[in-house]
């Protein structure tokens, strides 16, 4: 019927390879290794500031929680709520800090190349394009049929989680981008670009959370880890989960914005405040 007819009854039944991955913690391992070689010591043409580098190894460490650890075997094959929790930390927490852990001459250097590969990131960065792209796939991947069909197949699985993260990428670049010259939006539309994507999310964990019945097969059968999170409880908890993370999420990044746009603010009446005592000092002189 299900991929969960073949589930072990608990976790102990699966192997260590199972449910810690070391394939996963070796690419990461070998990506984090690559980086430092390459931003993070002094002889680096590009190099990341501390900061920079934080930001980078948590993304990394958030990347190999959702989709390395034990929380990815149980939000597979046991709990929706769960997979609400992978969902979010793959797509909404890890590609921001990935984001602004790289550095500001590594997007410059590439956004002065013209090629096919550019152009598409280009027209897949532009706002309007990257949150109807994210919401969309977001939206249909929670769609019954398409659900249960990807969580039967692990090639499906694999495709459609790759794609919501490169579109997690575009949908987050243009509030996050850290570079001036390649940002397209001004901080005010920044905040109404979050608040427009928080809404258009709503729809999706709204129909999970308030659903009177299992809409998953996938879970309707899964073996019962904790006898008082049964399959509809453990949906319409999964929904709440979601939502709530979203907008924890949210709550940061806007935070982000206002943050730079006052200290932008601030900045700007500072050279102000530098112009007009020179024009003053120039015309007593």
């Amino acid at each position: 019927m299900n991929h969960h007819m073949m589930a072990p009854e608990k976790l102990s039944d699966f192997s260590f390879y199972s449910l810690f991955r070391p394939d996963i913690f070796l690419i990461l391992l070998v990506i984090g290794i690559l980086y430092y070689r390459f931003y993070g010591v002094r002889s680096s043409k590009i190099k990341a500031t501390l900061l920079q580098k934080i930001f980078f190894t948590v993304g990394l460490v958030f990347l190999y929680i959702s989709k390395g650890s034990p929380l990815n075997v149980i939000g597979h094959h046991y709990l929706f709520t769960v997979h609400m929790l992978e969902m979010a930390i793959s797509y909404l927490v890890a590609p921001p800090f990935l984001i602004l852990g790289m550095p500001h001459d590594f997007y410059t250097k590439w956004q002065n190349r013209d090629n096919i590969l550019i152009r598409l990131i280009r027209f897949l960065t532009q706002p309007l394009i990257a949150i109807l792209v994210f919401i969309a796939l977001f939206s249909i991947y929670h769609m019954p049929v398409i659900f249960d069909a990807i969580m039967a197949n692990g090639l499906l699985m694999f495709l459609s989680h790759s794609l919501l993260f490169i579109t997690a990428f575009t949908m987050w670049w243009p509030v996050l981008c850290p570079v001036e010259e390649l940002t397209t939006l001004s901080e005010l539309k920044k905040v109404g670009y979050v608040f427009a994507s928080g809404v258009l999310l709503t729809p999706a964990c709204a129909l999970i959370m308030f659903s009177s019945h299992v809409m998953y097969n996938t879970y309707a059968h899964a073996p019962l880890l904790y006898s008082f999170l049964p399959p509809l409880e453990d949906q319409n908890s999964g929904g709440i989960l979601m939502k709530v993370l979203q907008e924890a999420v949210y709550g940061t990044v806007l935070g982000h914005i206002f943050y730079k746009w006052v200290k932008k603010e601030r900045a700007k009446d500072k050279e102000d405040l530098v112009k007009i005592k020179l024009t003053a000092a120039a015309k007593n002189s």
